[in-house]
């Protein structure tokens, strides 16, 4: 894309006479010309346009991300939106609290029987195992003593 080229039809030529050589030979040089100016001019430009580019960004502190952050502002904002879902969903927030509170006691019901039983089987195995330990000392102080 030339910028400085005339948009007139080139070398127009009187009549159907043939262009002069060194009328040709003028216009290329010409053209020459033209287009060393206009490099010279794109590559000043391009320049400017880079020390510009440096210096804002010495200007200004670099940003650095906070994913962490992010990501919790994210889950805020979904609870936020399921909130609000639920208010008018259920025609009130209580009512949509309500719902809220049915959906994690389900949930957790289920966990919490689980946990239980799994800290009750530990427990029974550590008692056991006290058990078994007493009754070897038992067996062994006996043993001992009476030898």
């Amino acid at each position: 894309m030339n910028l400085f080229r005339s948009k007139t039809p080139a070398d127009a030529t009187v009549g159907d006479a043939p262009p002069n050589g060194d009328y040709v030979k003028g216009q290329s040089e010409a053209h020459a010309a033209d287009r060393a100016v206009i490099n010279e001019r794109n590559s000043a430009v391009r320049q400017a346009y880079d020390r510009g580019r440096r210096d804002e960004r010495a200007r200004r502190p670099r940003r650095h991300s906070a994913p962490f952050f992010t990501f919790i502002v994210l889950v805020a904002a979904l609870l936020g939106v399921g909130a609000i879902y639920l208010g008018v969903s259920q025609g009130s927030f209580g009512r949509g609290g309500q719902v809220v509170d049915q959906k994690l006691a389900g949930v957790t019901q289920p966990a919490t029987q689980a946990t239980r039983g799994a800290a009750d089987r530990a427990a029974d195995a550590l008692q056991n195992a006290g058990q078994r330990i007493k009754q070897s000392a038992g067996e062994s102080n006996t043993a001992t003593s009476g030898g």
